[in-house]
């Protein structure tokens, strides 16, 4: 196992690299630079030598290559430079804004897995009955709906009848837990909910396919209770397919959502990376994309480490 393990690390680096390298030479492509977008609006006022200066200022003069090789370098020494468009430090524009988009995702996950895996399983266990079609009316419902509209139904609800308005400025964890725990539940709750709907569907068909293999039908042969068969031989081996639908979803929560959080006037990594590509900032979005694609990367080696923890045919290699 730990062969396999270190193989899956080890893979991490070259598609970083790759990554970087790809993001930073498809954002060059885009016509225009930050210098030109900025100065956009008086270009009877503004030289061309000034302009020049600009570009030369914040390194847009050097050719492509050496642009790329400081770029890296600072990436190796974890030094992301400064904004083009603010100036500002790029950790200290993603620091709060991907605590946001985090917190939200993790708490999507939870109310997604809380849903899906008792309700999967349920349906499995009666299929065909009134119960299994109850929960694929619900799922298909969540597949249906997208979260940035059940967010507004979400607000429109709350001010009707509770007539509450959830905290529209965010207020970290640290900071106020509970204001923080109640602006931040109604946007878990809207992408939970959409999220559940893939993973109780995939629950169901695994748990379905799993139930009809051989070694079920020895173990309720040999008279183990319905709850043992389920837990020990059944879930286990049906969670595979469902580890890596949860896990891939997870990672997309965390720059993808966007106009869900503009409903709820959050301003997470999604918005901030509209904004960066909007003002050609190409360290910004440099720094954003390799973010997002380290989540994936990393989060696709914990489901390495959770097949191997559940899968024996992996960690006894």
């Amino acid at each position: 196992m730990s062969k396999f393990l270190l193989k899956r690390f080890l893979l991490m680096f070259p598609t970083l690299f790759g990554v970087a390298l790809v993001a930073f030479l498809l954002i060059r492509v885009i016509p225009g630079d930050v210098v030109e977008l900025r100065y956009s609006g008086d270009r009877g006022a503004v030289s061309q030598e000034l302009l020049d200066k600009e570009r030369a200022r914040i390194g847009l003069d050097q050719p492509v290559w050496r642009q790329f090789a400081a770029w890296i370098w600072g990436v190796a020494r974890l030094d992301f430079g400064e904004s083009m468009w603010t100036g500002a430090p790029i950790w200290q524009e993603i620091r709060l804004r991907f605590a946001l988009s985090l917190q939200v995702a993790v708490m999507a996950t939870i109310v997604a897995v809380l849903l899906a895996l008792p309700l999967g399983v349920l349906a499995a266990l009666r299929q065909d009955t009134w119960v299994d079609y109850a929960v694929r009316i619900f799922s298909i419902a969540g597949l249906a709906m997208p979260s940035f509209w059940l967010g507004i139904v979400l607000i429109l609800m709350l001010l009707i009848v509770f007539r509450w308005l959830p905290p529209m400025v965010y207020t970290p964890f640290w900071v106020s837990p509970w204001q923080n725990m109640t602006q931040l539940i109604w946007p878990a709750l809207a992408v939970g909910y959409r999220y559940s709907a893939v993973a109780t569907r995939m629950t169901r068909s695994a748990m379905l396919e799993v139930l009809r293999e051989d070694y079920i039908r020895t173990a309720r042969a040999k008279g183990l209770m319905q709850n043992l068969i389920l837990s020990r031989h059944a879930l286990k081996n049906a969670m595979l397919p469902v580890v890596t639908v949860v896990a891939i979803e997870f990672a997309f929560l965390i720059g993808g959502l966007v106009v869900t959080e503009q409903v709820f006037n959050l301003n997470g990594l999604g918005l901030l990376f509209v904004e960066s590509v909007a003002h050609r900032d190409y360290t910004l979005t440099q720094a954003l994309v390799l973010l997002v694609a380290f989540v994936f990367i990393f989060v696709n080696f914990m489901v390495d480490l959770a097949y191997a923890w559940i899968d024996p045919r992996i960690r006894f290699r």
